[in-house]
């Protein structure tokens, strides 16, 4: 089975030209994405079953100590999905 192309938030945005802070937002206001600590900006169970977006664990060292984190990548229909959605003219683009 092939394994699909994933992109982290940023290279989405830089795809779609605009900034990451601005398809994190359209993604939360489009309930994509979870707007409250401790979920903040990891995918909805919505968007993970509809294929847009995956979550995937990761961690990072904070000295000796291994902190948890869920790292969400765009899935290719994902892709699509976001770029229909700004062709509707429902946020600006960078300029």
């Amino acid at each position: 089975m092939k394994k699909e192309k994933l992109f982290t938030i940023t290279q989405a945005a830089r795809t779609m030209e605009m900034g990451r802070n601005n398809l994190l937002k359209l993604l939360r206001n489009n309930d994509l994405l979870h707007s409250h600590e401790p979920m903040r900006n990891s995918p909805t169970k919505t968007a993970v079953q509809q294929g847009l977006l995956v979550a995937e664990n990761a961690e990072y060292n904070r000295g000796p100590v291994k902190v948890p984190y869920i790292n969400t990548k765009v899935t290719s229909k994902g892709m699509v999905w976001i770029r229909d959605l700004i062709e509707k003219g429902t946020i600006p683009r960078a300029s």
